[in-house]
């Protein structure tokens, strides 16, 4: 015999024949849309503060006619994308200051040397610029 709210479904059904969660689990949050307003006086609070606690945070949420909860996530997320920001920032300052030099003949000339062979036997000549040149031809060379 079936209960009259199931209706053979796995979850209850209410009235509406609205589908509802089981107790234990709490309905999924609506992403709340700040306005520009909001987001303006959000940033302005931000620049002066990175943290907001207690009584400011209680101001700041009644002025917004936010919830204290949804300032304190604001803030969170804020603070994250302040981090990842300024690490992108730093990156991209270490890679600019990090000069890379294309050979010119001139300096493919100066890695040619003679390196001894450590049996004293014979010398080995070897050029960096040219590797693949003695080597067997790869895969699709003609």
């Amino acid at each position: 015999a079936r209960c009259a709210g199931y209706l053979g479904h796995r979850y209850p059904v209410n009235h509406d024949g609205a589908f509802l969660l089981p107790p234990y689990r709490k309905p999924k949050r609506i992403r709340t849309a700040f306005s520009p307003a909001q987001l303006l006086q959000l940033e302005e609070a931000f620049e002066k503060n990175h943290y907001v606690v207690g009584q400011e945070r209680k101001e700041l949420a009644a002025d917004l006619k936010l919830t204290e909860t949804q300032v304190k996530v604001w803030f969170q997320n804020r603070r994250t994308k302040h981090k990842r920001m300024k690490a992108e920032e730093e990156a991209t300052s270490a890679s600019a200051s990090t000069i890379r030099e294309e050979p010119t003949s001139s300096s493919r000339a100066r890695t040619k040397e003679m390196d001894i062979d450590p049996t004293g036997i014979e010398p080995l000549e070897y050029d960096v610029s040219d590797e693949n040149s003695d080597s067997e031809p790869m895969i699709g060379d003609t």
